[in-house]
């Protein structure tokens, strides 16, 4: 899993500490090479949270059932149609966070048994797909720097 520098996902930025404005977009990425074509990519659910931990108990939802939970905040360029997953994400999280980590847990779904692309629709629907599980994955963390006033 990857941040990237722009919206067309072509430049990473280096693993570990990313120094952002305040408000800035985060584009995420997740590409899973060399697998079996017919195998795709699946975002299950991703999150923002204050430590490197999966388990922190304070996490901010991003995606949840495959699907965004906050469609304002949250587009999902990619999801369930080859090895790569993509989405942007405009976070503002409460208590004056500064530093923050994204989750995302994610899973191979095999396009000749299932329909691996997930059905978001405004109401919450449960996408059924048959999917082998990965672990979690983790970036971060991401710095807002406060804009000059």
């Amino acid at each position: 899993m990857s941040l990237y520098r722009n919206s067309a996902y072509t430049v990473t930025y280096p693993s570990g500490r990313v120094s952002l404005p305040v408000g800035s977009p985060l584009y995420i990425g997740v590409v899973v090479p060399g697998r079996d074509p017919s195998f795709v990519v699946v975002l299950d659910n991703c999150y923002a949270s204050h430590s490197p931990s999966s388990h922190d108990p304070r996490q901010y939802p991003l995606i949840r059932n495959k699907c965004p939970v906050d469609s304002r905040r949250v587009f999902v360029t990619e999801n369930g149609r080859s090895s790569h997953a993509r989405f942007t994400a405009m976070l503002f999280l409460p208590d004056n966070s500064r530093e923050i980590y994204l989750h995302c847990n994610l899973s191979l779904c095999d396009q000749r048994r299932s329909i691996c692309v997930p059905f978001c629709a405004r109401r919450r629907n449960r996408s059924v797909s048959n999917s082998d599980a990965m672990e979690s994955l983790t970036i971060g963390p991401v710095v807002w720097e406060k804009s000059a006033e």
